[in-house]
């Protein structure tokens, strides 16, 4: 009995195994073609500028483009369909995006789901009075 319990756990992680390679893929992606997807230092130089600006950090897309379109044009220029802004603390702030654009369109033609898709965060700090930040893909 415990011999056929082997086989059909083996038989049924075998089928879990192939049935997910018609629903999941994966992407290699080089260090250049990462370093291309990443927020360009444009936009990270308007999220600076929008805080600077009004003392706050943007709360939301609309929030940031609503307040110049310099700011509209920098975030409907980013190449990343979902992105959020999530406040820390006066200071300090991180800005999530994922979907690019590349890899919706990628999903739509093969209907599989990249599990290497494009994605990351930028994290703004205050250090020695002057903002920083650190950019980090997934």
């Amino acid at each position: 009995m415990h011999q056929f319990t082997k086989k059909i756990i083996r038989l049924t992680f075998a089928l879990l195994v192939l049935s997910g390679c018609n629903i999941i893929m994966i992407t290699p992606h080089s260090k250049k073609q990462q370093q291309h997807a990443k927020p360009s230092m444009l936009l990270i130089e308007d999220i600076l500028e929008f805080r600077e600006k009004n003392n706050s950090w943007p709360i939301s897309k609309v929030d940031f483009a609503s307040k110049s379109d310099k700011y509209k044009q920098a975030i409907n220029a980013f190449p990343y369909l979902n992105i959020q802004f999530k406040i820390v603390e006066q200071d300090k702030m991180i800005f999530y995006f994922d979907s690019h654009i590349f890899d919706v369109e990628n999903q739509r033609r093969t209907k599989k789901i990249d599990l290497n898709a494009y994605g990351g965060e930028v994290r703004f700090f205050k250090e020695k009075g002057k903002f920083l930040w650190k950019t980090k893909m997934y």
